[in-house]
């Protein structure tokens, strides 16, 4: 066997070999990006309970987060209201900065639960206002901050 069609079946060999190669490629890419999407919920619900749990132990709280109830820094509830707060945007910012991996036909959605949230929320947005080199561009688009 000459050197040439070595060569010549060694690279039909390589060819083959890459075409059955490439839909495994394509399995693992398809199975890896399931998996961050996987990921990405459960750290998004782990972060929703952990804000839960802080309301479940905090319930007069809720108004300010959730009800439109304005409250000044020399209210007595001010300080655990913005603790309650900072932890509401950061899970908002983990939706907003993360909301490629949900898919694209759930971006309605979250795009209004993060705008619904701010403007229900006056001492998210005074905060996100007050704030905003805390804050990723994608959480500030919702209430352009």
């Amino acid at each position: 066997m000459s050197i040439e069609l070595s060569q010549l079946l060694v690279s039909i060999l390589g060819v083959v070999i890459a075409a059955v190669g490439l839909p495994f490629v394509y399995l693992q890419l398809r199975n890896l990006n399931q998996s961050i999407r996987v990921a990405s919920h459960a750290a998004i619900y782990e972060q929703a309970s952990g804000f839960r749990s802080h309301l479940v132990a905090h319930p007069h709280l809720r108004k300010y987060i959730f009800d439109g109830v304005e409250l000044l820094p020399r209210d007595p509830d001010y300080d655990q209201a913005l603790t309650l707060a900072e932890m509401f945007l950061n899970y908002l910012e983990h939706i907003a900065v993360l909301e490629k991996n949900f898919g694209h036909e759930n971006k309605p959605a979250l795009d209004a639960f993060v705008t619904s949230a701010l403007k229900r929320g006056p001492i998210l947005r005074v905060h996100l206002a007050d704030n905003p080199e805390l804050y990723s561009d994608a959480l500030r688009r919702f209430c352009h901050v």
